[in-house]
């Protein structure tokens, strides 16, 4: 549960800059994307398989896309 809420607090600070410091969107957006991932690895670190990895790494891929293209977009 606290790694849930620890998740929370670090994307929603990176997210408060993301809306509040449109300079820096682009690496903000990387930065949400590699905390994403790396902490799914890190929550799975007893029951690592290639598919988790897989799974983490496309939805962070999909999400840092989605956010550069909304910010290119604004």
């Amino acid at each position: 549960m606290m790694e849930y809420v620890t998740l929370l607090l670090i994307l929603g600070g990176l997210g408060l800059a993301y809306l509040s410091l449109p300079v820096y969107r682009l690496w903000l957006s990387v930065a949400l994307g590699l905390v994403y991932f790396i902490w799914g690895l890190l929550s799975h670190k007893n029951q690592l398989h290639w598919q988790i990895v897989l799974e983490y790494f496309s939805l962070s891929l999909l999400g840092v896309a989605l956010l550069i293209f909304m910010s290119l977009r604004a």
